[in-house]
């Protein structure tokens, strides 16, 4: 039997994905968002709950806990976000668009690995903003033939909104996408019922968020106002080429040319109904606008912007359809040049981190390693070998949950709670400020305490140096420097973990 193509794209990237997931290590995020399955909330000090209940669903119930079956859900959305993408670049124009918007899919790095491999809210968030998206062009379809738009498909639109916003709070955009088509372009659904009851659906499956952040004074609106809160008197350019170059990058150069060529053509060629590039363009422009002006006064993260360039991709996508004809393949020369980027993205990705010889950031003992960002994905199970052996060797620690493991930071605390505590037996015991501890603060409270005169070890890897004296000094009475790990990539050190010794356990100062 043959296969179809979009088939043979699926099986090929589900490859590439499934090898990823199961050689590399959990970056500092991904091991971070591991945390959040340990204890269901109806959400969390960063994110709605929708990444915690994608990884209790891949490991059973948290029966399996290898990196691959955490990240099992990332790759599972990203070949519905596959097929996604297929059925909107077929809706708009053709089963060819359909292709291309597939293979446009798998070649950004945004899409295919870091929501695509990496367990983020960005894994499911993408498969129900593509879904939304999906349902608002069959809502725009409805106008277009004069047909009027069905109640369910409405109440439809409202709950995978919602769920998209369960994700991350991101989802709103779609609705603000929404408003921004219907007040310029279909001010008449204003007077249909099923629009004011799409948003209540909505706000409906919402509303937990809603709900925990007034029993928790709000936490996490403030967290995140305070991480887009602009200096009005400075104007931060660092943080802007940051943020204009990341993106284009996470959304691989190639696909982002294009859709600029896409945008350039957009007026002058009908290639797409002029109702469904103006949908397009509301639900995908603000959050790349919005995200590119914080970055003029606040440093942001480039994937923010994501689920906005896979809505333009689509306009793209459009364009070399409607061009196809002059193609003497099917495959024009830019979409191998994007493909080849990709590949060529994973494959150095995943041997940079596995193989460099020692590190490319700093190599003095004291803050070996730091700024290398490859060293957030590797060395813990090293460190984990070596501490094991150690412990084992030490009559002063013992494996269970007697060993406290205190951090004062949120990270490396995930990576230690789960490469470290985790294969121990062990508890990981947040020590600082909820600013510091994020996710940790509510982790403590499932958590035996340190009861005064305890004992406890602190952990510190030299790509986030610490000075362990200074930050626990009003906290314990005595603290003492055991061993210093030397952990080797290729032969060469790559960076060092210090475990130090904490005795007699004043209390918590903060």
């Amino acid at each position: 039997m043959k296969l179809s193509q979009l088939t043979i794209l699926i099986l090929f990237s589900l490859l590439i994905r499934m090898l990823l997931a199961a050689f590399l290590e959990f970056g500092n995020d991904e091991v971070y968002y591991y945390t959040y399955a340990l204890h269901l909330q109806t959400n969390y000090f960063d994110h709605p709950p929708g990444v915690a209940l994608l990884i209790r669903f891949t490991t059973l119930n948290l029966w399996l806990q290898d990196e691959f079956f955490v990240r099992l859900g990332s790759i599972i959305c990203a070949t519905i976000g596959t097929i996604l993408s297929y059925r909107i670049g077929s809706l708009i124009r053709n089963k060819r668009t359909g292709l291309y918007s597939a293979i446009l899919y798998n070649t950004s790095i945004y899409t295919s690995i870091i929501a695509g491999v990496f367990i983020l809210p960005d894994s499911p968030q993408v498969v129900f903003w593509l879904w939304s998206l999906l349902l608002g062009l069959h809502l725009v379809k409805c106008s277009q033939s004069q047909r009027p738009v069905p109640l369910r498909l409405w109440i439809f639109f409202g709950l995978i909104t919602g769920l998209c916003m369960l994700c991350k709070v991101h989802g709103v955009f779609l609705w603000l996408g929404l408003g921004i088509y219907v007040v310029f372009f279909q001010r008449k659904w204003l007077t249909q019922p099923g629009i004011y009851l799409a948003g209540i659906v909505s706000l409906l499956v919402f509303s937990p968020v809603i709900f925990w952040n007034i029993a928790n004074n709000f936490v996490t609106w403030n967290f995140h106002s305070n991480r887009i809160n602009p200096d009005k008197n400075l104007i931060n350019i660092a943080s802007f080429l940051r943020a204009f170059f990341g993106q284009i990058f996470y959304n691989n150069p190639v696909n982002v040319f294009l859709i600029i060529v896409a945008l350039f053509y957009y007026k002058n060629k009908s290639f797409l109904h002029k109702d469904t590039g103006r949908f397009l363009l509301c639900t995908g422009l603000p959050i790349i606008l919005i995200t590119t002006l914080i970055s003029l006064f606040n440093n942001v993260l480039p994937h923010w912007s994501g689920p906005g360039f896979l809505t333009l991709s689509f306009i793209a996508t459009a364009y070399l359809g409607s061009i196809g004809k002059s193609f003497k393949k099917v495959y024009p020369v830019v979409l191998k040049i994007s493909v080849t980027f990709i590949l060529l993205i994973g494959l150095l990705g995943l041997s940079i981190i596995n193989f460099y010889p020692g590190t490319m950031g700093n190599t003095e003992i004291k803050d070996h390693g730091k700024n290398d960002f490859t060293l957030d994905m590797w060395g813990w199970q090293e460190f984990e070998k070596q501490f094991s052996t150690y412990i084992e060797q030490d009559d002063r620690l013992h494996k269970g949950p007697s060993l406290k493991i205190v951090c004062n930071k949120w990270f490396p605390a995930a990576h230690i709670d789960y490469y470290v505590a985790r294969p121990l037996n062990a508890e990981v015991i947040g020590l600082g400020s909820l600013k510091n501890l994020h996710h940790f603060a509510w982790l403590n409270k499932f958590r035996s305490e340190i009861k005064n005169g305890g004992n406890a070890i602190c952990i510190v890897p030299s790509n986030y140096p610490e000075d362990v004296e200074a930050e626990y000094k009003d906290q314990f009475a005595s603290i003492k420097l055991l061993k210093v790990f030397c952990l080797e990539r290729s032969g060469k050190p790559a960076k060092y973990v210090s475990v130090y010794s904490l005795e007699d356990y004043l209390g918590d100062k903060q």
